[in-house]
């Protein structure tokens, strides 16, 4: 019966750090999360503007291919001895428009870490909600106010979301783009 006391007596202290230590940690989590959204919406803004940035690329170098083509008209059969100059300038902005588009695939990581993001604060404020719960339990006495998690993320994350290289999503995109791009301009 001395044991069960000792070990009551010693229970008790225990008890104390464990709900100090739940109070200290549930205080730090909502700022961690406001880190993470403040991470997440830089990021954001930045892959905006490198999109922005590829997207004015993209079309100078049609506009470039476009007077390729007019030049190789105009000139006719006068383009001859030119004629592989023009091949290689064709091709370097071929390539160019391809670099473009792959560093616009390689962007989508953003939106997936994004999401990971999401799903990590969700389940961090899920934890926080459970530590006050079991803080409120331990301590009947004191009253624990919740304090305001982050909010909730706006529209649909996948945590589980990944990167991955296939066109197959992007192509999709781009064919969809085409069509709208198409029936605004007839």
């Amino acid at each position: 019966m001395n044991n069960v006391v000792e070990i009551l007596i010693g229970l008790v202290p225990l008890l104390d750090r464990i709900k100090t230590s739940i109070e200290e940690s549930t205080g730090t989590i909502p700022k961690a999360s406001t880190q993470l959204s403040s991470v997440t919406q830089a990021t954001e803004m930045a892959t905006v503007e490198i999109l922005n940035t590829l997207d004015g690329m993209t079309e100078r170098i049609g506009s470039a291919e476009g007077g390729l083509v007019s030049m190789k008209n105009d000139l006719g059969a006068a383009a001859a001895p030119v004629q592989g100059k023009l091949q290689e300038i064709e091709k370097t902005l071929a390539e160019t428009r391809q670099d473009a588009m792959n560093i616009a695939m390689a962007l989508q990581v953003q939106d997936i870490t994004s999401q990971q993001i999401a799903g990590v604060t969700h389940l961090i404020e899920t934890v926080r909600q459970q530590l006050l719960s079991v803080l409120g339990q331990m301590d009947k006495d004191l009253e624990h106010a919740p304090s305001p998690g982050p909010e909730a993320p706006s529209g649909h994350f996948d945590s589980n979301a990944q990167f991955n290289r296939s066109t197959e999503r992007q192509d999709d995109a781009d064919a969809i783009i085409q069509q709208w791009q198409k029936v605004n301009h007839e």
